[in-house]
């Protein structure tokens, strides 16, 4: 039996936890459902990794999985007990075990992180100097950098796969990238990319509860980053919309968006949690203002990322606060559902592409990578149906 070998990028974060978890119950030699199953023979931290050529022995026993999946300390001890632990300088250290391991151009590599400089290196040499794959759910070294760099790594579609950057992997960055590749020219995006902003502005619609108290109850439920101002500050929608608009062929970074964040910049220049959590009971005042003037225009408001081609060629990129009719397709998003509106050439009015999905936990992102890992099987066959 042959296996799809892979190494996962930051596998004890509550999205790497996750995967690994749905890897073991569902895509290992275990399920029987594979004839090149998956194995995890490698996994990483910020400070080295763990690799067994045989595949980690975590995996061995899907009953462990209960042991570790709830905790990223004790997955941490879990591991330390049963596979060996390489530490190194670099991220790209590793590429060059694999290979002195003799197993270069057998690896998928599943990014996980948050990384940015060291992650871009990473993907450019397994891309540039190497026969590995990549999947990533790690948008940053798509969208901080030039366009350049996206293009270097998207180039080689079978071996870079980003579906899981915009919406875990929900058909918004595949269709565009179809869309480029038929020539069929993208004229208008409207996409509500983040499902804790979406949360924020369903319950802020109901009335009844202030901002503060909306975005407490949010981070508590583990809805927002650590910080709940990498949210609310929207750089994480503009680089999904960056992403997107490279998808099918736009020369864009950050400069080029309008970019007006969830709520006043004076709040988002506070680093300390508590501080900040503290101030933005400030906005609460501001923020029922702006829904009761939607509601008195017979409108709500959502947090949306907008591209338009306009018919001189010039292009307009804006995220921000909009009105819009509550019955509309956006206007009608509930909770932290993310949705993505595409019109082209022939995708417009009534055909318009509409791709809806939930907000994006742990467990979506977790099968989004799965799924895109699964795609790149090599004799990949269908399940053993059982027909009732």
């Amino acid at each position: 039996m042959t296996y799809q070998n892979v190494v996962v990028l930051g596998g004890s974060g509550n999205v790497g936890r996750e995967f690994m978890s749905q890897v073991m119950r569902h895509d290992t030699v275990f399920s029987k459902k594979h004839l090149n199953p998956t194995n995890i023979i490698g996994l990483t931290d910020s400070k080295g990794f763990w690799f067994n050529r045989h595949g980690l022995n975590i995996q061995k026993n899907p009953e462990n999985i209960y042991k570790w999946r709830d905790s990223k300390e004790t997955f941490n001890t879990f591991m330390r007990d049963l596979d060996e632990y390489h530490q190194y300088d670099n991220l790209c250290d590793l590429l060059k075990f694999i290979q002195d391991e003799g197993m270069a151009g057998e690896i998928v590599f599943v990014d996980i992180t948050a990384g940015k400089d060291d992650l871009r290196d990473f993907h450019l040499k397994v891309i540039n100097d190497s026969e590995e794959t990549i999947i990533t759910a790690n948008k940053n070294p798509l969208s901080i950098y030039s366009t350049d760099v996206f293009g270097t790594l998207t180039r080689f579609r079978e071996r870079y796969g980003f579906l899981c950057t915009v919406m875990a992997g929900a058909n918004a960055v595949s269709n565009l990238l179809d869309y480029y590749d038929t020539s069929e020219i993208v004229k208008k995006i409207e996409a509500c990319f983040s499902g804790t902003l979406g949360y924020l502005c369903a319950e802020l619609e109901k009335g009844g509860r202030s901002f503060s108290e909306i975005l407490n109850d949010a981070k508590i439920m583990g809805y927002t980053e650590p910080h709940p101002k990498d949210d609310l500050n929207g750089i994480d929608v503009a680089r999904k919309l960056i992403i997107c608009a490279r998808t099918f062929g736009h020369n864009v970074s950050m400069t080029d968006i309008e970019l007006e964040g969830f709520i006043d910049e004076s709040f988002l220049n506070i680093d300390d949690v508590d501080d900040f959590m503290e101030s933005v009971k400030g906005a609460d005042q501001d923020m029922k203002n702006k829904f009761d003037s939607a509601k008195r225009n017979g409108k709500t408001l959502r947090y949306i990322a907008c591209f338009e081609l306009h018919e001189n060629g010039n292009s307009v990129f804006k995220v921000g606060l909009r009105e819009v009719p509550p019955d509309s397709p956006l206007g009608s998003l509930k909770g932290s559902a993310n949705k993505v509106i595409v019109e082209t050439d022939i995708f417009c009015g009534d055909k318009q592409s509409i791709i809806e999905s939930p907000g994006a936990g742990p467990d979506v992102t977790a099968w989004g990578l799965r799924r895109e890992l699964l795609s790149r099987l090599t004799g990949r066959k269908g399940g053993d149906y059982k027909l009732t």
